[in-house]
C-alpha cells in the first residue's frame, strides 16, 4: 500500500535548488515546499551526501552576494531544522547510475534506499527521467516504477489532493 492509502505523510527528497530557491524568495513553489516540510506535512529525507552538497551551494559567496535573503544565518537555521525534522539515512547505496549528469545520482539513490515516493526538482536531467520521449526514460521508470520526479508546483498540487482525500475521508491533516 502506499502512503496515501495509509494516510501516512509523504515521504521525499528535495534536490538542492529547492532548497536554494526556498531561502532566496520570499514566496513561490520551493518556499511552499519548505513550509510543508518544516510543518512536518511531508518527511523529508536527507543523506550526508546531499546534506554536504546543501552546504556548500547554499554558501558559496558568489551566491551569498547576489541574493540579499541568503544569509549563513538562514542556511544556519535550515541545516539545524534539517538535522531536528529530516529523517538521516546513514547508509545509501548505489543502486543507480546516472552518466547524464553524475551528481544526481545522490539523490535518485537517497530516494530508492529510503523508499521515498517523490523527489521534487527543478533539474532537467532529473526530470527528463519522467518523460519518456527522452532517453533513458521508459527504462528508468521501469525499473523503479513507484519513483516520480516532479518539479515542486506538481508536488504541492498532489500534497493539496492528498489532504482534500484526507479530510473527505474523515481523517485529520497530515
Amino acid at each position: 500500500m502506499s502512503e496515501e492509502e495509509h494516510g501516512t505523510t509523504v515521504l521525499v527528497v528535495y534536490d538542492c535548488m529547492v532548497f536554494l530557491q526556498g531561502l532566496v524568495r520570499e514566496s513561490g513553489p520551493a518556499v511552499a515546499c519548505l513550509e510543508l516540510f518544516e510543518r512536518e506535512e511531508v518527511e523529508l529525507l536527507i543523506s550526508n551526501d546531499v546534506l554536504l552538497e546543501i552546504k556548500d551551494v547554499l554558501t558559496r559567496p558568489k551566491l551569498l552576494a547576489k541574493f540579499p535573503r541568503l544569509t549563513q544565518e538562514r542556511v544556519d537555521t535550515l541545516i539545524k531544522t534539517l538535522h531536528k525534522k529530516a529523517q538521516f539515512i546513514g547508509f545509501v547505496p548505489r543502486r543507480f547510475e546516472y552518466a547524464r549528469d553524475p551528481k544526481d545520482e545522490r539523490y535518485i539513490n537517497l530516494a530508492l534506499a529510503a523508499g521515498a515516493k517523490y523527489i521534487v526538482s527543478r533539474d532537467t536531467d532529473l526530470l527528463d527521467l519522467m518523460d519518456e520521449r527522452k532517453q533513458g526514460a521508459k527504462e528508468f521508470q521501469a525499473e523503479f516504477p513507484t519513483l516520480t520526479i516532479i518539479d515542486p508546483v506538481a508536488f504541492l498540487k498532489i500534497v493539496r489532493s492528498l489532504r482534500e482525500t484526507t479530510k473527505g475521508k474523515g481523517g485529520a491533516e497530515s
